[in-house]
């Protein structure tokens, strides 16, 4: 616990550095300092085209996280809570959940996303839209499974028999014995939802260069690895360490223990 709330507050004072520190306008070409190393004025160098690659970076990882977040909430809320009510409530509910949740698993969401993309544009706002509800399934299935076998706990059924109303026993009594598995599975599509989201932003689909993604970034300077590996190391690292930072933020190793929990 104690390495988890470290690992949480150094990325909160990232996060927090990300929005605070001073950085260049990422429009800004200076064809007469490309390439150039690290400086005090630009901290990771410049680029081929003489930006500043600490600005991309900045730009792209706000970029970054807001898609992942807004992907991660749109799937984990929507995802938990339909299954919850498939579970509990059976029936016809429960049969068109699981066939949207059987659709949105067979369609890939990479696929969905490429698509949508060349329709509509690739904003971060889309982007975050496309990825929860395309991975939305995953959750639907986990929280269904998970919100069975609690139905089948003895205290859930003697509430059953008392007379307690369903939202009471679903959000009081059966999430918060089943939010630790949930938990733990969204670090691991927050990591997947990164790297989902650089991919797509690697292949150019409806992305703007003066607006970069770490993706994008990657697929500007690939042709770049070999004379200069500075441009395609720190993008990668990036992604890396953010996908990596999530898988084990929300992993605490105890999420098949037995703990109950009832909020009166």
């Amino acid at each position: 616990m104690k390495k988890k709330i470290i690992l949480w507050a150094v990325f909160a004072a990232i996060v927090l550095f990300l929005f605070l520190a001073p950085h260049q306008n990422v429009r800004l070409v200076d064809i007469a300092h490309t390439f150039a190393g690290p400086s005090a004025e630009h901290w990771f160098g410049t680029d081929n085209l003489g930006r500043d690659l600490w600005s991309l970076m900045v730009v792209g990882g706000i970029r970054s996280l807001g898609v992942v977040g807004l992907a991660t909430a749109i799937s984990f809320s929507l995802g938990t809570l339909l299954g919850m009510a498939a579970a509990y409530e059976g029936g016809i509910l429960a049969t068109v959940i699981q066939f949207v949740t059987d659709f949105t698993m067979i369609v890939p969401s990479f696929i969905v996303a490429l698509i949508l993309s060349a329709l509509f544009g690739f904003s971060p706002v889309m982007a975050g839209l496309m990825f929860g509800i395309g991975n939305m399934g995953s959750y639907v299935n986990l929280s269904r499974g998970l919100t069975l076998g609690m139905k089948e706990r003895d205290f859930i059924s003697a509430e059953i028999s008392l007379g307690l109303s369903k939202p009471r026993i679903v959000f009081l009594h059966i999430f918060p014995n089943i939010m630790k598995q949930m938990f733990v599975y969204m670090g691991n599509h927050a990591s997947s939802v990164t790297l989902q989201y650089a991919g797509l932003a690697f292949i150019g689909l409806g992305t703007d260069i003066t607006n970069p993604d770490w993706g994008t970034l990657l697929y500007s300077y690939r042709l770049y690895m070999l004379t200069y590996p500075r441009l395609v190391i720190i993008p990668i690292a990036a992604v890396c360490l953010l996908a990596l930072f999530f898988h084990f933020a929300f992993d605490d190793g105890s999420a098949g223990k037995e703990e109950l929990t009832i909020y009166d």
